[in-house]
This record gives structure tokens, sequence and C-alpha cells, in this order.
């Protein structure tokens, strides 16, 4: 990991990642703002309700979609420029000297297409979820927890974590070079949605706590993400391994 890290370094990435991550979390912090919870919210809410077009308005009136929308744009500047280390490194490796920069352009690209249509369906989620539990807003983090714990030791999990590792031929020119690069972005993304989604889910719930608990997921994920591949079983993840 080490030595692959110092050729990042040497490559230039690294730095600029890095850079790019702080660049999110400084938009983060200057505008952390957790999602509000609609006026008619008890003790619960029933699903029928808050799934009906009034329970839907009255969310969207108090969380508009451009605010949850440029939320999490934001976090997932701040979460995920320093996963991209290996796949940026390698289709610049892979590119002619004069087509590295578009083969970076496009893969960032699907990357952040695939991510960007998650989050829609991510905040839709964690709307959904403080309309039904209302005041209760504990029951929901701890439901989320408790998923995110049994996501992170089941076999399915690391499947995802091994694919995020693939790195695919990638043609020299033409069409079939900008279908490669493109896809190799949306595939990644896709793995690494798969891997990442319910680390990305919990500090979204999170009451208070919000920033800790992104700095901690992303910890996570990028920990994770240099481990080299292993059998896919159910197992509960160590740091010290």
């Amino acid at each position: 990991m080490g030595a692959y890290l110092i050729q990042a370094v040497t490559r230039g990435f690294l730095p600029w990642l890095i850079l790019i991550s702080l660049a999110g979390w400084g938009l983060l912090l200057g505008s952390v703002q957790m999602l509000s919870i609609p006026a008619f919210c008890g003790a619960f809410v029933p699903l029928a309700y808050a799934a009906s077009w009034q329970g839907i308005e009255q969310a969207l009136l108090f969380n508009p979609p451009r605010q949850l929308v440029v939320s999490w744009l934001s976090m997932l500047l701040a979460m995920t420029p320093l996963l991209l280390v290996h796949p940026l490194t390698y289709v610049w490796q892979r590119s002619l000297l004069r087509k590295r920069w578009q083969a970076v352009v496009l893969f960032v690209l699907g990357f952040t297409s695939v991510w960007t249509l998650t989050g829609l369906l991510l905040m839709t989620l964690v709307v959904a979820a403080r309309v039904m539990f209302g005041v209760s807003q504990a029951m929901a983090f701890i439901v989320t927890l408790a998923v995110c714990l049994v996501w992170q030791a089941s076999p399915l999990k690391q499947r995802y974590l091994n694919r995020c590792h693939h790195q695919p031929r990638i043609s020299a020119f033409g069409w079939g070079f900008i279908k490669d690069c493109l896809a190799y972005g949306v595939v990644s993304a896709g793995w690494c949605v798969g891997s990442c989604w319910a680390l990305m889910l919990l500090p979204m719930l999170a009451e208070q706590g919000h920033v800790p608990l992104m700095l901690l997921s992303m910890g996570w994920m990028l920990w994770e993400r240099f481990k080299r591949p292993r059998p896919a079983r159910w197992h509960w993840p160590r740091l010290f391994r």
C-alpha cells in the first residue's frame, strides 16, 4: 500500500485529491445543516401517510430538493476523492500521453454520475425515515447502525469490495477509448456504492455528531479499500489483522 501511495504522489494525484477532499469538508463545515422534520411528525408516522403525496409534499417543503442535492454533492466531494487513488492512477498509466487527461475526465464523469443518482435515493430514504420516526430520531439511527454492522460483516459486502480492485482493459483510440474510460468510472462507482452505501447513510441519520461520524466513515472506507481482496464470507472486520 505504501508503494502505491508513493507512486500516486509521484503521478500527482494524491495531493490534488486531498485538496479536493479538504474543499468538500470546508463546504460541509460552512453549511452543516441537519434535515428538518415536518411539523406533522409525532412519535411515529404510519408508512402509508409518510409515502402519501401530502407526506412527501410536507417533507419537501422543509427539505427543498436543491438543498438536498447540494448537501449530498458536498458530502460526496468530501468523502470520496481519496477512494480514487488506484483507479485514476490506472487510467493515467493505461492511456496514451496525449489522452491521459481525457481518460481522467471520462472516468470521473462516469463515477460521479452514479454516485449522484445514488445520493438522490439515499436522501429520499433519509427524509422518509425522518418523516416516519418523527421525534424518535434515535430509533432511525439505531436501526441504520444495526443494518450497517450486518452489512459490513456480510459476504456480499466483501464481494463488492473485492470488485472495487478490478482493472479492465482500456482501448487506446476512438470510441473504444471513450467507452472504456466512461464505463470504468460507472462500474467502479457501482461496486463502490455496493460497498459503501451503509457507511454513507449512517452519518446522514445522526442527530448529533454528524461530522465526526462522516470522518470515521471516510476513514473506514479508506482503510478497507487499501486492503487486499479476501474471501467473501461472514466475518466481523478488525482494524489490526
